[in-house]
């Protein structure tokens, strides 16, 4: 077995808590859409239109049903075996929902960027999340089968203020962070435990896109939590901050590829 696997499975199990990142080059290959010969029909005709660019993250959630078999599904079915049994808490910068999808306690995620999973006012006109209307979904799974025209599709807007309704992700006009606001305390709150704790810190593929979210808040905890070890995780910047010292190790390797093939029994 390979000796840094052997060293993380060990420092897990011997850990009383685990606290695990997942950042951006976790996140699912969008690119992989450009592979689907439907999408780029698609993508030409909506680049002549930009009035439905709106249901290119309707497509992207359609894509991801529809894969139910991909290395990322099989990425977290790993760590999900991995922290079985452990009190862990898991903040995700993904906006994929894959996480959602695998063995893991839902009161024990958090994902501070959104996702698919509500949508939301693209100005927040009432901070208020709503569920994604089926219809819009449906009408856009027909038109992606070619069984409606691109005209025949109507953008879905917010019941207050009649603007347009959009997933509640990062990159809104106006992003509602009340879809993930009370996670975000039970984290915190779960944060405190931690203090003199044995704690194992696990960083897959967190990057600089939102290194106060994840990257720079978990050196912190390491440093002053003396009991505390890391694993940085990440193909170009897994460098750990000197401050660390010895209580960190740095794995230059892709996250993905580093759990689907690093822990294949």
């Amino acid at each position: 077995m390979d000796e840094r696997i052997k060293g993380l499975k060990e420092k897990i199990e011997d850990a009383q808590l685990l606290l695990i990142g997942i950042g951006e080059d976790f996140q699912y290959d969008w690119g992989a859409l450009l592979q689907d010969a439907r999408y780029q029909e698609i993508e030409r005709e909506v680049g002549e239109d930009e009035k439905h660019i709106w249901i290119v993250p309707f497509l992207q959630k359609m894509i991801l049903q529809q894969m139910q078999k991909d290395k990322w599904i099989r990425a977290y079915d790993v760590l999900a075996e991995l922290v079985n049994g452990k009190n862990y808490f898991i903040v995700s910068l993904c906006m994929d929902d894959r996480i959602y999808e695998s063995h893991f306690d839902q009161q024990r995620i958090v994902t501070p960027c959104g996702g698919f999973r509500k949508m939301q006012c693209d100005r927040n006109c009432s901070g208020k999340l709503t569920d994604m209307p089926l219809e819009s979904y449906e009408a856009v799974l027909k038109y992606y089968r070619k069984e409606l025209p691109l005209s025949a599709l109507q953008e879905p807007t917010c019941e207050v203020c009649g603007d347009k309704l959009r997933f509640n992700q990062l990159g809104v006009s106006k992003y509602a962070e009340e879809g993930y606001l009370k996670q975000w305390e039970d984290y915190t709150k779960w944060l405190q435990g931690t203090v003199n704790k044995k704690l194992c810190v696990l960083e897959l593929g967190v990057g600089m896109e939102y290194p106060k979210i994840i990257r720079f808040p978990f050196e912190k905890i390491v440093f002053y939590n003396q009991k505390a070890f890391m694993y940085r995780i990440h193909p170009v910047v897994c460098q750990l901050g000197e401050e660390i010292g010895d209580r960190g190790v740095g794995i230059r390797e892709n996250p993905v590829d580093f759990l689907t093939k690093g822990f294949v029994k």
